[in-house]
């Protein structure tokens, strides 16, 4: 769909209005707003190993328009660029990977475009969205963020809960494996790190990285999700990939305030992934699969007055040597400790299982010392890979992110981290700078 798509909708329905309507129609058509958000960035990357440095600006945002409600039905339409103003290295090895497309070309895409009907407490929206869910996510990383082609139908009665069931079928942004600018299969987006040969017989040495497209066909994800919140969490998700992966994910928090001062957040994660239909056979037939698990803990303890919390964190996920490193890749990374993307070595097919992360993080809320909507967060985390499968690559990872609203609508967010391992493609340090203004 072009840019013509938004006025265009909005001529059919007023054309299919009712007779009588017209003050409704008009009330609704005057009730329409705009929204959206523009953002710069300034993204570097230092590279170990003989890899090409990066440094990539980049520049652009969404612009979006939204009609009021009419007998309960909306239109909805919003419009993502992301450019480089001729700032940028010639030579793709120089440019960031995310902040364009994957031929680290400039691009823009209707992202959204959407039709949604709303009675009482629940929604029904169709057409191209963005979605917030633990492993299926479009969230704040570069300019033009994960988008879905999906029909989501979301209900709140329930006292303090919201029950969503989706169908997504395309996905589009910054997680595709084939390119950012286009809308793909949601099979095309799911990752694995298997390398097959033109054969299709493994090869991890030589062989390409597998498109689990090529085995299944072009399918969609059924997604389902309970969230519970009030002053503790509990959420459930489960994401089925047709004949892809089967995916469930748990996750639950409880706070305790200790005294005026002190208070404590004990956090719980897992989930499970598990191939299913025809992507399980595939793998069978090979000896391999693609079912692990993961769990995490994570403990907070926070002081008011100086605006200071400690937390720790620990991940682990479980698998063998012939179990494949597969994920959704739809966005949404929910892991207390965050995993890199990790490369199958030593001929092998996996790179993470059997792995533990930790994570120590310091944070300081600045608004405690005069600095409202002002936070420093500092990170030290150990990647423990198992030396069976990928020997001597351990991971140490320092960070520091400074985010602050500087006034309603202008945020500004700078994130440096250093990585070092005894694998020169886990070595790198790397800074971005984000100023993003929402309206």
């Amino acid at each position: 769909m072009r840019a013509v798509a938004w006025p265009l909708m909005l001529g059919l329905l007023a054309a299919s209005a009712p007779t009588g309507a017209a003050d409704s129609l008009e009330s609704a058509l005057r009730d329409s707003q705009w929204f959206g958000y523009a953002k710069a960035m300034l993204v570097a990357d230092d590279k170990e190993g003989g890899r090409p440095n990066q440094r990539t600006t980049g520049f652009g945002g969404k612009l979006g328009g939204e009609t009021g409600s009419y007998h309960g039905f909306q239109l909805k339409a919003a419009a993502y660029t992301t450019q480089d103003l001729g700032l940028n290295n010639h030579d793709p090895r120089k440019i960031d990977t995310y902040m364009f497309d994957l031929d680290k070309m400039t691009y823009s895409l209707l992202g959204e475009s959407q039709l949604k009907y709303s009675a009482g407490r629940t929604a029904l929206t169709l057409g191209r969205q963005e979605i917030h869910s633990p492993l299926m996510a479009s969230y704040d990383y570069r300019i033009i963020p994960n988008l879905y082609e999906a029909y989501t139908l979301v209900n709140r009665d329930l006292p303090d809960s919201t029950v969503t069931l989706s169908y997504v079928s395309k996905m589009a942004g910054l997680d595709g494996l084939l390119d950012f600018s286009k809308f793909r299969s949601m099979s095309q987006q799911a990752y694995t790190s298997l390398k097959v040969a033109a054969d299709g017989t493994v090869d991890a040495v030589n062989g390409d990285t597998l498109e689990v497209s090529r085995v299944v066909g072009h399918r969609g994800v059924w997604m389902a999700g309970l969230v519970y919140e009030q002053t503790h969490k509990f959420q459930l998700w489960n994401y089925y990939g047709v004949d892809t992966l089967n995916t469930v994910y748990l996750d639950g928090r409880l706070r305790q305030k200790l005294s005026e001062d002190w208070s404590t957040l004990l956090e719980a994660q897992t989930y499970r992934v598990a191939a299913v239909g025809q992507f399980k056979d595939y793998l069978a037939q090979r000896g391999l699969n693609a079912s692990y698990d993961l769990f995490g803990l994570k403990a907070t303890l926070a002081h008011r007055p100086s605006g200071l919390s400690v937390a720790l964190a620990g991940n682990h996920f479980t698998g063998d040597r012939n179990t494949v490193t597969a994920f959704s890749n739809w966005g949404g990374y929910p892991e207390f400790v965050i995993m890199p993307y990790i490369h199958a070595g030593n001929n092998g097919a996996t790179g993470i299982a059997r792995s533990t992360l930790a994570k120590l993080t310091v944070l300081l809320d600045l608004g405690a010392w005069g600095l409202k909507d002002h936070n420093l967060l500092f990170g030290h985390a150990h990647i423990d890979l198992d030396e069976r499968i990928l020997a001597g690559a351990d991971i140490r990872v320092n960070s520091l992110l400074y985010r602050a609203r500087l006034t309603p609508g202008l945020s500004a967010r700078l994130a440096l981290e250093s990585r070092n391992s005894g694998h020169s493609r886990y070595n790198n340090e790397f800074v971005a700078l984000a100023l993003r203004y929402d309206f």
